[in-house]
């Protein structure tokens, strides 16, 4: 095919973003990755003990929040025999290595590379906006910079880099610790000390429930409190209720009252400090099956307020309570940057934004840069559940703009659409196929919401392993059937490394 690609990012979205292109015939691919390791966040990496700086912000506690089954590659199942239906960095990276084994990845990545700049270069002026290659600069330890042109650019460093704190009043006069989450790693070190939590997402419900077990106070702070789900409902993980069904046949209210009601059933009320005002689908659900206990057992206090002011030795809540504490640790989100990029080619300038926000991407479907020819970002969307299976889709649909499978609208067309996005990304790369066969067809409504269903048609389907992943699954079995095991082992024996 003849076209050039690089890729910047060697963690799931880069992952999936090299092998969207190896399907699609393009062999001319390269992945930059600075680090000497691939996974992205999910390799480990303790903070520099001066600077604090990391790449990852993996606690060494942490667990999945979304199961095993729906946390898999769409033609690479995790194996219920090694893996349990929830587990932590260090089995993900595991199977992130697989992954790359299998499908033969590794010699497109270019490790210990950083990508410096990647400028676009307009060769002329098109019907539909300009056009143009891309000038990638990247280093590779120990050498000069090395400039080479390429006809796309896929970003996939990740929404994860620069850890958000406030400017709170009198942050800087504090005299204990006060850090992001980002380098958060163990509960130890808190033993005997006072510490507040400031947010309310996972890595604070997280964090709280980690460090009650040896601190001697430890206080959440939210202003919106949240919907905190288990993992496991009636011996099943939580997402096994959330089928298809519930999110396209049922009425979206219906649906979500269901699924608040199955919330209070399982995990009783939540306290008034915590509980939401917002419906369950207006912000990420909390994912922490030890959480209410803790504070009902008063493990963890929680406050219902913002933070007005901090001094030497306390924080100054909204409402007026003042916390004497040794430790604030702000789980407060991240701020979107990719330094390698010139603002302009990714973001929405704020009298442009809907929503005014420094985070506000300029991306027809979260994907394209509407002015800027083959500039596609992979992963930047904040998600309910897994990452993989989006970004897969993603990079499956940015491919395919790049091939010219999928034709993208016109500049004007895509920056108005920007504005309104309201349609489903996958409806481009997905075909729709009337019942192939029955019982794989309930298994899709009515069972887990597996990415092999994305494999099931259309172009790089795999329908066998596909159906085979999604009966196992909707009998509820944890052993993968041979023909499972068989279609892996026809693809390593019948796909060779691509020169």
């Amino acid at each position: 095919m003849g076209l050039k690609v690089a890729i910047i990012g060697a963690g799931l979205s880069g992952l999936a973003s090299l092998k969207a292109c190896l399907e699609d015939g393009i062999t001319d691919v390269t992945v930059f990755e600075g680090r000497d390791v691939i996974g992205g966040q999910w390799n480990y990496q303790e903070p520099d003990p001066e600077s604090g700086a990391t790449a990852s912000s993996i606690y060494d506690n942490v667990i999945l929040n979304s199961c095993r089954d729906t946390s898999s590659f769409s033609d690479f199942p995790i194996d219920p025999a090694r893996y349990p239906d929830f587990f932590g960095h260090r089995q993900f990276l595991q199977y992130i290595h697989e992954y790359v084994d299998h499908f033969r990845l590794a010699p497109y990545i270019k490790l210990q590379t950083t990508v410096i700049s990647c400028r676009f270069q307009q060769t002329k002026a098109g019907a539909d906006g300009v056009i143009g290659k891309w000038a990638v600069v990247y280093q590779n330890q120990n050498s000069e910079p090395v400039e080479e042109v390429f006809d796309a650019v896929l970003a996939c460093t990740g929404t994860l880099s620069k850890p958000l704190i406030p400017d709170f009043d009198g942050r800087d006069k504090f005299q204990g610790e006060l850090f992001h989450s980002h380098t958060y790693r163990k509960p130890a070190k808190f033993e005997g000390k006072r510490v507040a939590i400031i947010g309310f997402g996972n890595s604070a419900a997280d964090l709280s429930s980690e460090i009650s077990t040896v601190a001697k106070e430890v206080h959440l702070i939210t202003r919106r409190g949240g919907w905190v789900i288990p993992r496991y409902v009636l011996g099943k993980p939580a997402e096994a209720y959330d089928s298809r069904v519930f999110e396209t046949i049922l009425p979206k209210g219906l649906s979500e009252w269901c699924q608040m009601k199955l919330c209070d059933a399982v995990m009783g009320a939540p306290p008034d400090e915590i509980k939401p005002l917002h419906r369950l689908s207006q912000a990420n659900l909390t994912v922490r099956s030890d959480l209410l206990e803790n504070i009902r057992t008063g493990r963890i206090t929680p406050h219902r307020a913002g933070v007005d002011r901090i001094t030497e030795s306390s924080i100054v809540l909204t409402n007026g309570t003042a916390l004497e504490v040794d430790v604030i640790i702000c789980c407060t989100g991240y701020d979107i940057e990719l330094p390698y990029l010139l603002d302009e080619y990714y973001r929405m300038e704020e009298k442009d934004s809907v929503l005014p926000s420094r985070n506000s991407l300029n991306l027809y479907r979260l994907v394209a840069a509407p002015r800027f020819q083959n500039l596609y970002c992979i992963g930047y969307i904040h998600l309910e559940g897994p990452l993989v299976p989006v970004a897969e889709a993603q990079a499956r649909w940015a491919v395919g703009a790049i091939t010219g499978q999928v034709t993208l609208p016109s500049v004007e067309e895509m920056e108005r659409s920007i504005r309104t996005y309201q349609e489903d990304l996958a409806s481009q790369i997905f075909t729709s196929h009337p019942v192939r066969a029955y019982r794989v067809l309930l298994a899709v409504y009515f069972g887990l919401n597996s990415p092999a269903q994305y494999r099931l048609f259309g172009k790089a389907g795999n329908p066998k392993l596909a159906a085979e992943t999604l009966l196992r699954l909707s009998r509820g079995d944890n052993k993968m059937t041979d023909e499972e095991k068989k279609c892996i082992l026809d693809y390593k024996d019948t796909h060779k490394p691509l020169e």
